[in-house]
């Protein structure tokens, strides 16, 4: 952490950031604790300065707990300091956690449990009590995933190759979306609620959702071209900021482990969830330039690759506006050169 913090301005947007929140922020510094001093300068709206003034000389008290006594949250640490060797037996994580404020509150863990979920998971070995990091669990933390997730993926992607389902969207949406952690909450609504028995009709034989899992996994097939997804469209948002991480993951367990030779693959499913595809729409929407609605029209207009375009584009060119117009031409000139 810095040894300075500056906190520019108190509001997000048209709210005003909460005093408690801005104590948080100024709390930052200092945290690399090699020095006895740390400056924190705000910069606060004339009309909010007595307010936060007050707020951080006077503001109530908040009770702070560490977020180690969440056990998932606990791992997901954890697993950093194997990979950094600074953990490698029950000594060192026993040193290691007596440094944590969960330890300062009182908080025990019992150490060879943890390494037994590890294990469990394909995260670590123990080989003459000392712990190391496998490739799997090297992954989870380089891409700050759970290291439980990764063994999901990895098992789930190798069931769908091994049946041959890598063009069904609901077994690919079962395999993105069937992991115990990270898991997506809510409603889709009265009017979607249909959603879920369509997911479950379309998903192939010999693919069960794990209790618990089935609205990630909606949201994963709503992500590749299904249907909307109701009142969860921002948890559809953010499957779509976190695919491209998660295809890394999958890339490197693809290469480093399981020797799939599936990259391609997975980065064909990067771009469904990005711009909310299926297969049929796949191949017009990795042209540059290429958004969804414009894929459609072409393909209903019967293009079905970037080879098709030439031939089509006299009979509607005068339906088209300019910028579109344009991306076509590119294309075409770039399968000339």
């Amino acid at each position: 952490m810095s040894d300075v913090v500056i906190v520019v301005g108190t509001t997000r947007g048209r709210e005003d950031v909460d005093p408690r929140d801005i104590k948080q922020m100024v709390g930052r510094t200092g945290r690399k604790h090699d020095g006895t001093d740390a400056i924190a300068h705000v910069i606060v709206e004339v009309e909010r300065e007595d307010e936060i003034r007050e707020g951080l000389d006077h503001g109530e008290h908040m009770d702070v707990f560490s977020c180690f006594g969440k056990t998932d949250d606990f791992y997901f640490h954890f697993m950093s300091e194997i990979v950094d060797e600074v953990v490698v037996n029950t000594e060192t994580a026993q040193m290691w956690y007596s440094r944590s404020l969960e330890f300062r509150q009182g908080g025990k863990k019992n150490f060879k449990k943890i390494f037994d979920k590890l294990l469990s998971w394909e995260s670590i070995t123990i080989i003459n009590d000392v712990v190391r990091p496998t490739r799997l669990g090297c992954i989870a933390s380089e891409l700050y995933f759970h290291p439980e997730n990764t063994q999901s993926w990895k098992d789930n992607f190798g069931q769908v190759f091994e049946l041959g389902l890598e063009k069904d969207t609901a077994a690919i949406a079962w395999a993105l979306g069937t992991r115990t952690h990270s898991k997506s909450h809510g409603d889709f609504g009265q009017d979607y609620r249909y959603i879920m028995d369509d997911f479950k009709s379309a998903l192939p034989l010999g693919l069960d959702v794990e209790k618990g899992t089935l609205t990630q996994c909606v949201l994963w097939w709503c992500a590749m071209g299904g249907p909307p997804a109701g009142k969860l469209r921002n948890q559809l948002l953010q499957l779509k900021e976190d695919v491209g991480r998660i295809k890394r993951a999958l890339v490197k367990i693809d290469t480093d482990i399981m020797h799939w030779d599936r990259t391609e693959f997975f980065d064909d499913v990067e771009v469904m969830v990005k711009k909310n595809v299926s297969d049929r729409l796949l191949d017009l929407c990795k042209l540059p330039g290429m958004t969804k609605s414009r894929a459609d029209y072409l393909y209903n207009a019967g293009v079905k690759s970037a080879e098709d375009i030439e031939g089509i584009l006299p009979n509607i060119e005068e339906e088209i506006d300019d910028s579109f117009k344009v991306v076509l031409e590119e294309i075409i000139n770039g399968l000339r050169r």
